[in-house]
């Protein structure tokens, strides 16, 4: 009875990875950049693959806004609520309903034209999730080997920009040293006209002894206007000291800018 218990787990095991590897959706790119004036259309396409050998995916497109908090996490809204939406700029070609047979892959073209009378540079960016999204749920199995229903969906990032040039500035506002929950926050915000993305990369130099320690890095992904919290948790068993921090921000304008801010903190 022993080794039929264990075989079935093993079964039910096997099942659930077969089958897990048998669904999903594969997009790219991840994100689509647009640029043009009011009343002028631009598109990008869209490959969008089927992985699985045995399920044909029924496949659907809509639209929704979305911005970033000030911790870079994602928040979704409805179409057409934010300020910097541009769901209603968008087109999807041929259309925004289509299977995908097993291993067929798909180009779906978006087209973004803004609407005349779009040319306030109060929004230099404008921004749209498009959503790709399984309506035929496939059988398979949980961890505890329950039959389930399983569809997947997966987003693409759009946005679009004024075709003036683009301008990135990042400055930082603040950086602190947070005893309680040991770890540093340093605050940024956007004050250009355009996405700009960089790597936050701190070190930690010792003042007894000169020990110099590498934080890891983080990634930074920014709107005009955004203001960003990036928590920088201090190493385990840090040795109390004092000691001063150097994060720099890199990202790419004209040329590569690099933006440097340093705190000097007691570690207790």
């Amino acid at each position: 009875m022993k080794k039929k218990h264990l075989f079935l787990f093993a079964l039910f095991g096997s099942l659930f990875s077969t089958l897990q590897a048998q669904t999903g959706i594969s997009v790219s790119p991840p994100r689509s950049y647009y640029s043009g004036a009011a009343g002028q259309s631009t598109s990008n396409k869209i490959l969008v693959t089927n992985p699985s050998a045995l399920h044909t995916l029924e496949m659907t497109v809509t639209l929704n806004d979305w911005k970033y908090d000030t911790e870079g996490n994602n928040v979704i809204q409805e179409p057409g609520t934010l300020p910097t939406s541009m769901a209603s700029w968008i087109s999807i070609r041929p259309q925004s309903y289509f299977s995908l047979a097993p291993g067929e892959s798909r180009e779906i073209e978006l087209v973004v034209t803004p609407p005349a009378g779009k040319e306030s540079s109060d929004v230099p960016v404008h921004t749209a999730l498009v959503y790709f999204t399984q309506t035929n749920p496939i059988d398979s199995f949980n961890e505890s080997g329950a039959l389930v229903k399983v569809s997947v969906r997966t987003g693409v990032k759009v946005y679009h920009r004024q075709p003036s040039a683009p301008a990135p500035d990042i400055d930082f506002y603040d950086f602190a040293y947070n005893k309680k929950a040991k770890q540093l926050k340093l605050g940024m915000v956007n004050q250009g006209n355009t996405w700009t993305d960089g790597t936050v990369v701190t070190d930690l130099v010792r003042q007894d002894d000169g020990t110099r320690i590498k934080m890891e890095n983080v990634v930074v992904y920014t709107l005009p206007g955004d203001r960003r919290e990036v928590v920088l948790p201090l190493p385990e068993k840090l040795k109390p000291g004092k000691y001063i921090a150097s994060s720099t921000f890199t990202y790419e304008g004209d040329q590569e800018l690099i933006k440097v801010a340093e705190l000097t903190f007691t570690h207790e």
